[in-house]
């Protein structure tokens, strides 16, 4: 899994000249888009923070060094305020550690990244999680405007961790991909087929039985970005089964029409106007 931000980091620095970055991020092919993953910016319940914007010059844990959690955080710090985090006010710390440290005092300011209902909170002891909430988005703030050139609005729902939050809590969010290797050994190639085939046709039951975040998944492969591909195995894997499960479903559809055509009669203006018909 990788959070787009950072997939994009790559490319950028790979274009500007950067063999490192280069070598890391020519490899890697997209399989598919999958969710979106929220930011969370987590404060003790006695801060005087309220909103994201506050948290210039704070000390914060930003995830560990190489993780999607932390490119994100350095990215859209950098967005808002126009510089890095100062060296000596960033630490590099789990999920569980930052909390940890958040809760004795240690820093000010947790930053994770994870898509929700995330494990980490409605696994917490909840008396502990009552001694830490959420910074919410100011619309109004003009950090939050510089935000969104790479970031989206999010909602941090009430029915994600309905023992706890009182009230929804707006903030960020960045899309999750799924990318293997630009595999070319023969087994391996027929492992990835066969996994886009098992996705594809396991797709409703994931929607229906798994993870919330399924629900937000499609079976579609969008337009890509300069320096951004997919696996070529699986991208055509996964089209002829898109164009199998339209085809199905169209099967499905023709009594459906033909009782809409013999139903259909002129829309007056004001059954337009209230949507009543078209």
């Amino acid at each position: 899994l990788v959070q787009s931000d950072v997939y994009q980091a790559y490319v950028d620095m790979a274009n500007s000249g950067n063999e490192e970055a280069g070598t890391l991020i020519r490899p890697l092919r997209l399989i598919m888009p999958l969710y979106d993953e929220e930011i969370y910016f987590v404060v003790r319940t006695d801060s005087p923070m309220k909103t994201i914007n506050e948290i210039k010059d704070k000390v914060m844990s930003v995830g560990l060094i190489g993780s999607g959690t932390a490119q994100s955080a350095t990215t859209l710090y950098r967005l808002m305020f126009g510089q890095p985090i100062p060296e000596q006010n960033a630490q590099h710390l789990s999920n569980e550690d930052a909390l940890a440290a958040l809760i004795v005092k240690k820093i000010d300011v947790a930053i994770i990244v994870a898509g929700q209902p995330a494990k980490l909170f409605t696994d917490m002891n909840p008396e502990l999680l009552q001694q830490i909430r959420f910074l919410r988005v100011d619309a109004n703030a003009p950090e939050t405007a510089r935000a969104k050139q790479t970031y989206y609005p999010a909602t941090i729902h009430v029915s994600s961790y309905p023992n706890w939050l009182k009230e929804d809590v707006p903030t960020w969010t960045v899309k999750a991909f799924l990318v293997t290797y630009d595999y070319n050994l023969r087994d391996t190639v027929g492992n990835l087929k066969r996994f886009a085939d098992s996705l594809c046709a396991n797709f409703d039951n994931l929607q229906e039985h798994g993870h919330p975040k399924w629900k937000q998944v499609k079976l579609e492969l969008p337009g890509l970005g300069k320096g951004w591909q997919y696996y070529p195995p699986v991208e055509r894997r996964l089209k002829a089964c898109f164009a199998h499960r339209a085809a199905m479903q169209a099967a499905a559809a023709p009594r459906a029409v033909a009782t809409e055509q013999v139903n259909a009669r002129p829309c007056s203006d004001p059954e337009r106007l209230l949507l009543l018909c078209k």
